[in-house]
């Protein structure tokens, strides 16, 4: 399915990336590098009962919840998320605006501090526009290669995760099964996050990965002692991530695997840096209307300081499963305090069915109001073939806003 000349340019890089990783990381057992998605269930969590705002100079304590749950190893976070997104384009503006409200469940079925701790993960949301189109929509209306947003739709009410994790050997191995957006574990960089980071898809998802929606599938993942990891993931395949599908269903005529290979390093200073290699393939689905595919994504992240990360990504695929053929991006984001955050990220990419080639710069800026309350105002630059009707380009702003409880 790959070429021959892409599949040896992408080995022999990241047979370069993962040998200089493991040469700069020989002396510094131990390293871990969590990759869950900031949206997912678990980081939901983690950002209501560490909510890192300071008063006065004090760091508030943390919100774990009332003592009966805890006492049977309950987490409840619920969040409200909107967005205003409006696009600009010589003169003539058009936007929309929606919401989304989201109940995060994790639930400790043992003891969280065993050696292998097993838990249950729901996450329930209901997805409404203001007005007669969400923000999600604009991508059709602008003619661009992939969403200016990742999420907002109107979809109305979802249950896209409820899945069981077990961690074994002590919590070296990750098992996921259930109903899941596989990608939280996959081809992630820590700066991916429609709701806390950057929105637009070619950062806050990944266009050339023909990932599924969310599906009943499974995930093991192994962390060695030394940053070593390697990942195996199979699920169904009934709807595209890009379309924000989470369809319940049984039966299907299509799967998704990938095999996802990484490296935890220090590099340059004691900072820990990533690079991770994703090989996928995707069958054809004539019930969701998806063709197939396969390919290879390869990033690099790693921290200038404490405070400032940047990541580099290419990816190249192979048929029709994916949104782009070619695909590269690079960001950085600067943490101004332990919330607020600004961050510019720009990336380029050639479409699948026509060859068009679009890019697109983004730069955000995350305030947090309060304990709870993040604000965040956003724009967009989207340049390119056949972007707004020919014109050849189009200004995105928004304005972000979460709450959690």
């Amino acid at each position: 399915m790959l070429s021959l000349s892409s599949t040896r340019f992408f080995t022999s890089l990241a047979a370069c990336l993962l040998t200089c990783a493991a040469m700069r990381s020989e002396e510094v057992p131990g390293l871990r590098h969590e990759k869950r998605s900031e949206d997912g269930v678990q980081a939901a969590i983690h950002f209501r009962n560490h909510p890192f705002w300071k008063a006065g100079g004090a760091e508030l304590p943390s919100a774990l919840g009332p003592g009966w749950m805890q006492s049977i190893g309950l987490d409840l976070a619920f969040t409200y998320d909107s967005l205003a997104l409006g696009a600009l384009t010589s003169g003539q503006g058009r936007g929309s605006a929606s919401g989304d409200a989201t109940l995060n469940m994790h639930w400790h079925i043992n003891d969280e501090e065993s050696r292998s701790p097993l838990s249950l993960n729901v996450r329930a949301r209901h997805r409404h526009a203001y007005d007669d189109s969400p923000p999600s929509a604009l991508k059709s209306q602008t003619r661009a290669l992939w969403g200016h947003v990742d999420g907002f739709t109107d979809a109305g009410f979802q249950v896209p995760e409820l899945y069981l994790e077990d961690l074994l050997f002590e919590r070296r191995l990750t098992l996921r099964y259930g109903q899941m957006t596989i990608d939280d574990l996959l081809d992630g960089h820590e700066l991916r996050s429609a709701k806390r980071s950057f929105m637009n898809q070619a950062f806050s998802s990944s266009p050339a990965v023909g990932f599924p929606g969310a599906d009943l599938g499974f995930i093991a993942r192994w962390q060695g002692r030394e940053g070593w990891e390697v990942a195996l993931a199979l699920s169904s395949l009934t709807g595209s991530n890009l379309r924000e599908t989470a369809d319940w269903r049984l039966t299907g005529d299509a799967m998704f695997q990938a095999v996802q290979l990484a490296r935890d390093f220090t590099w340059i200073s004691d900072s820990v840096s990533r690079v991770q290699m994703l090989f996928w393939r995707a069958d054809a689905s004539s019930q969701a209307g998806l063709d197939p595919g396969g390919g290879v994504s390869l990033t690099l992240e790693h921290p200038l300081t404490r405070s400032t990360r940047t990541f580099i990504k290419c990816a190249w695929s192979d048929g029709q499963a994916a949104a782009t053929s070619h695909f590269a991006a690079v960001g950085a984001a600067h943490d101004l305090s332990r919330v607020d955050r600004v961050g510019v990220a720009m990336a380029a990419g050639r479409a699948v069915q026509d060859e068009r080639w679009q890019g697109v710069l983004e730069l955000f800026y995350r305030r947090q109001a309060g304990r709870s309350l993040l604000i965040t105002p956003d724009v967009q630059l989207v340049v390119g073939d056949d972007v707004a009707g020919g014109l050849g380009w189009v200004v995105v702003a928004g304005l972000r806003m979460g709450l959690t409880f």
